[in-house]
Parts: C-alpha cells; sequence; structure tokens
C-alpha cells in the first residue's frame, strides 16, 4: 500500500511514519519508480507503535521489544512500576492544590477549582508529537513562490506570441485567453518536473529559500517531479478551472496551514533555507523584470518588422503584418509590388467595395528604397455613406513613420499622431515626425459627420468629398 493508504489505516500522519521508518522499525519495500510498499505486517508494526506510546512507552523499549531483546511482559510490569511513582506524584500535587484551595489562597481572581476538576480528569492518549521528523509548512511562502512561478510560465507564452507569432497580447479574445490558460498549465507541467529534477527548486521557490527533495533528501527523478506537479495542477491549482480553483487553493491552505500531508507531498518533502528579509525584496525584483521582458516584448511586436532605408517590399510586408496585429481587416492586403491584392470571395470584395473605396498606393522611391507615398479619394454627387480611410492612414504611417532609424521603441510620437486621427477621422492634418513629414487634407460639402466614423448625406443633391495623404521623407 501506499503511504498515503497507510497513513489512513494506521491514524498516524505521514511526519510520523517517516520518522519511525528512520529510526529502523520500519523497511517498506521500493517500487520500480522509487516510491515506497507499506504491507500489512507494516500496518501492524505502526499500530502497535501508536499504542505503546498513547501509553508513554519508550521508543527504546519499543525498540527493544521490535528487536526481540525483552518480552512485553517484563516491560509491562516495569513500566507499571513508573506509572505508579508518577501516579503517587501527580496525588501529593493534587493535594498540595485542594489544601492551598482550602486555605483560600487567591492569584488575581484565579479560579483554582476549575483547573483542580480538569486536573481529575483523565489524559487523553496520543502519540507524543517528539515522534514526527520536522516539516516545513509556511503556507503563505509557499503561496506566493507558486505565484511567481506561475507569472514565469504565463510571461513566457505572452513573450512567443509576441515576438514569434507576432499577436497581439494587450488584446485577448474570450477563445484566446482559453487557450493562454490551457498552455501556461501545460508549460508548467514540462517545464516545473525538469527544474525540480535538475536544481531541485523552481523559481518562486529558489527566490524564497524553498526546495524540493524526496523523502531521503535526494533530488527528485523527472517521473517523480512530473507526478507531483500534475498532482499540484489538479489538488492545488484545480486546473485553473473558475470557482473550482479559489475553492482548492483555500482548501490546499488550510490543509498546509493544519499541518495536513498535502496530495502531492506524500513521495517527496519541501525544506526552507532561511527566511532572510532579502528574499522579499529579490521576490519584488524578479516580479518587476518579468513585467519589463513581456512589456519589451510586446512593444517589440507593435514595431515594424522592417526598419531603416525600407523598400516598398519591405514596407507592404510591415503593412500586411500590422494589420494583422491590430486586427484592422481592410478586406486586401499589399503584394510585394505595394499593390492591392483582393480576398478570393467575390461577395466580400463587392460588399467591401460598395461600402467604401480602397485607394491605389502610389510610391515614390531612390535607388530601389522607399521615400514616399500618397493616395487621394474623391466622391461627387453620391448619396452613399462615406466611410473614412483612416485604416489606410494608420497602417501606412506605423508602417513606414514608425520603421525609421529614429524611431524609439517606447514613448513613439506616432502613436500620439494615430490617437488623433481616430479621435477626428474626418479632419485634414500635418506632422513631421523621425524625418518623415505626413500630411492629409480632406475636404467635403452635402455630407454631416454622424462621429461614428463615416459621413452621412444631407438633403441636398450637391455633395462633395476629396482626401488626399502623402507621407514623404525629408
Amino acid at each position: 500500500m501506499t503511504i498515503k493508504e497507510i497513513e489512513m489505516q494506521s491514524g498516524m500522519t505521514r511526519a510520523n511514519i517517516r520518522f519511525y521508518e528512520a529510526e529502523g522499525l520500519l523497511n517498506p519495500e521500493r517500487r520500480a519508480n522509487g516510491y515506497r510498499n507499506y504491507s500489512e505486517d507494516d500496518l501492524e508494526v505502526l499500530k502497535r507503535i501508536r499504542l505503546l506510546r498513547s501509553l508513554r512507552i519508550s521508543l527504546e523499549d519499543i525498540k527493544r521489544l521490535h528487536s526481540g531483546e525483552q518480552e512485553l511482559s517484563d516491560m509491562l510490569y516495569r513500566h507499571l512500576a513508573q506509572l505508579q511513582l508518577e501516579e503517587n506524584d501527580i496525588q501529593k500535587s493534587r493535594d498540595l492544590c485542594k489544601l492551598m484551595y482550602s486555605d483560600g489562597v487567591r492569584y488575581k481572581s484565579l479560579d483554582a477549582q476549575h483547573y483542580l476538576d480538569a486536573m481529575e480528569q483523565l489524559p487523553s492518549f496520543s502519540v507524543p508529537l517528539s515522534d514526527a521528523l520536522p516539516e516545513v509548512r509556511v503556507p503563505v511562502r509557499r503561496f506566493f513562490a507558486r505565484l511567481l512561478d506561475q507569472v514565469f510560465y504565463n510571461s513566457l507564452w505572452g513573450i512567443f506570441l509576441s515576438l514569434i507569432l507576432g499577436v497581439n497580447i494587450t488584446v485577448r479574445s474570450p477563445g484566446g485567453s482559453l487557450l493562454d490558460t490551457a498552455v501556461s498549465l501545460l508549460l508548467m507541467l514540462l517545464l516545473e518536473p525538469l527544474l525540480l529534477s535538475l536544481f531541485g527548486t523552481t523559481m518562486g521557490k529558489w527566490v524564497l529559500g524553498l526546495w524540493v527533495t524526496d523523502n531521503e533528501g535526494r533530488r527528485l527523478s523527472y517521473d517523480n517531479a512530473r507526478a507531483r506537479t500534475w498532482s499540484v495542477l489538479l489538488h492545488g491549482m484545480g486546473l485553473h478551472i473558475p470557482i473550482y480553483q479559489l475553492i482548492r487553493l483555500w482548501k490546499s491552505f488550510r490543509a498546509c496551514s493544519d499541518g495536513e500531508t498535502l496530495d502531492w507531498e506524500y513521495h517527496s518533502t519541501i525544506n526552507l533555507k532561511d527566511e532572510k528579509n532579502w528574499r522579499v525584496a529579490a521576490y519584488a525584483g524578479l516580479h518587476a523584470i518579468i513585467f519589463a521582458l513581456l512589456l519589451i516584448s510586446a512593444q517589440l511586436a507593435r514595431m515594424p518588422k522592417n526598419c531603416g532605408e525600407i523598400t516598398v517590399a519591405e514596407f507592404s510586408d510591415n503593412y500586411n503584418r500590422l494589420s494583422k496585429y491590430y486586427g484592422i481587416d481592410t478586406g486586401s492586403s499589399l503584394n510585394p509590388q505595394g499593390r492591392w491584392v483582393h480576398p478570393q470571395d467575390l461577395e466580400h470584395t463587392i460588399l467591401l467595395m460598395n461600402s467604401r473605396q480602397i485607394p491605389e498606393f502610389i510610391y515614390s522611391e531612390t535607388d530601389g528604397k522607399m521615400t514616399g507615398m500618397h493616395f487621394s479619394v474623391m466622391y461627387q454627387e453620391s448619396n452613399e455613406w462615406i466611410y473614412s480611410n483612416q485604416e489606410e492612414i494608420i497602417l501606412s504611417i506605423l508602417a513606414f513613420a514608425k520603421a525609421q532609424s529614429e524611431s524609439p521603441l517606447f514613448f513613439n510620437e506616432t502613436d500620439d499622431i494615430i490617437q488623433s486621427i481616430s479621435a477626428a477621422p474626418f479632419e485634414s492634418f500635418s506632422h513631421s515626425v523621425y524625418g518623415v513629414d505626413i500630411t492629409c487634407n480632406i475636404e467635403y460639402y452635402g455630407y454631416f459627420d454622424s462621429r461614428l466614423g463615416f459621413l452621412v448625406p444631407e438633403d441636398t443633391n450637391r455633395t462633395y468629398y476629396a482626401l488626399s495623404f502623402s507621407i514623404q521623407k525629408q
């Protein structure tokens, strides 16, 4: 049987069982995975130990009984004599207390009778507290160590999404958030056993002075560490299932505080090196470093892939990537020549063309390098609603102006320009940023601005709308 099974059947804790094993009273078999396999004989030995220790028989006497050096009847005879001596001492103390009471002795209104009555009750029998190997609890420290580990796994996935897949991690759909949770749990299941088997600790445990060994003080094997991690995920974290996760966290916290053996700790032991104050500062510092790395990766994902002196093909690549990153779907993409490639779905194309014009980009180049781009849109005597071309304007600024060598990673002025464009899509503007002039002239009449991203024709036959946009290196 496992240590959990023998713990339940013997009425002793894992710490008691390990203590008696260390004292040589138990010798369980070892399975192929290194776990102990306790027999019915081991269970009977534990029950005998529990009974005899509850009767206050010394551990040395029990060892002699176990090895056959003495008979139980002889030992009980001597123990009875010792108990009689102790009882006589107790009786003397009781008589003295009674005398103190009868003489009216007071100690700040202490009710002595209450304690005299309590002393007359029989003591409860139990295994002495000393019959257990010391175990580390520190539930708060362990919770925060686990929290840092989880932040680490989540951040690894976030950095991968940002830098490798070019995903905008600041805006995630419910499905994306569910995928993020599943992947972070998978990373924990893959990486934590590796860290425990190689180093005996994880990032969170290391900085807070904790490490994990098997019950003999050795590092866990990878298989045992993986079984431990899976048990933590299932019984300690509830697989991150909403509500159930909080229930499992609270129950595990209470069980740890109360000295119970947690489900994942029957075949491992957690150790505490120290509780020095510098560890708290280091813990906060690691959180800050992880957050900074995540922030930098998110900012890098927002930057154009091709920077500096770029070609039209590189501009087109920047444009398409940023369109995907920000979720701006104009229905078309740019080919390496900077021309529009429309979707295969004809019905979608017709619907798109009826709702807004996709302007043709006209490029200027010098020695094969792009120096600028402009486009224009015009509507005249049209009764259709006019949708803004701010998607093309914003993506062009990001793909070209933000790609300049002078453009910084943080506090980028193009972000402020794009904010102002988004707030007023039908207003002219002019900006110079990072060696690029950005100009947009808009003129219209016969329409009123709905403030919802489109112009609505007024009750008149005279309507006119014209937009001219350009980005040009100085």
